[in-house]
């Protein structure tokens, strides 16, 4: 870690979100419009992506946390780590962004649309438009309210157990893997008591 002022910290990081975030709707949004043209959705096939994009990606979501993120010695597991350590630091802003850089986006959008697209076309639903938007809108949200969680902003409420569950995750990080949808950690189990905190 650099030693650098909170507020250059901050540009630099808001930045990299915010890239972050146009590569997550191009790489989502123009495949999905793509594949609408071609396949001409039905409303229901729409709703129907939307729903299963949102299981699917909060479960990659999941999976990425704990797997890759989590992964000692390995490029992802450092990068994630420098996130951990650099809790309360100048340098935290950097390293909020859970997608790295762009590139990474791209690596995480192709790694999942392909099986959908593939999915999709083999058994013929129509879903993959709807699960690639969501796929975008979910890691947009994600990105963002992770940013907020640790560096301010304003969130609704009802996130406030979603904030302290990931604060769990930080003081231990063997649970506890989703950001604020905790779907996966609680079919899994593997979802943190809050009152560790207190």
């Amino acid at each position: 870690m650099q030693a650098q002022s909170k507020a250059e910290a901050l540009a630099r990081g808001r930045a990299i979100n915010i890239r972050n975030r146009i590569t997550a709707i191009i790489c989502g949004c123009v495949p999905a419009a793509l594949l609408a043209w071609q396949s001409r959705p039905t409303v229901g096939m729409w709703l129907a992506g939307l729903v299963a994009g949102l299981v699917w990606a909060n479960g990659f979501e999941y999976a990425f946390h704990r797997w890759l993120l989590h992964l000692p010695d390995s490029y992802t597991g450092k990068g994630h780590l420098l996130h951990h350590a650099s809790l309360g630091l100048a340098e935290e802003p950097l390293y909020v962004n859970l997608g790295g850089r762009p590139l990474w986006i791209v690596a995480m959008f192709v790694s999942n649309g392909i099986p959908v697209v593939a999915a999709d076309y083999a058994l013929g639903w129509g879903v993959a438009p709807g699960m690639l938007v969501m796929f975008s809108v979910y890691f947009v949200a994600t990105e963002e309210i992770h940013w907020r969680f640790h560096l301010g902003g304003w969130l609704p409420r009802w996130l406030q157990p979603a904030r302290e569950r990931h604060f769990v995750h930080h003081e231990r990080p063997d649970g506890s893997f989703n950001i604020f949808l905790p779907v996966f950690d609680r079919l899994v189990g593997s979802a943190k008591d809050t009152r560790l905190l207190k």
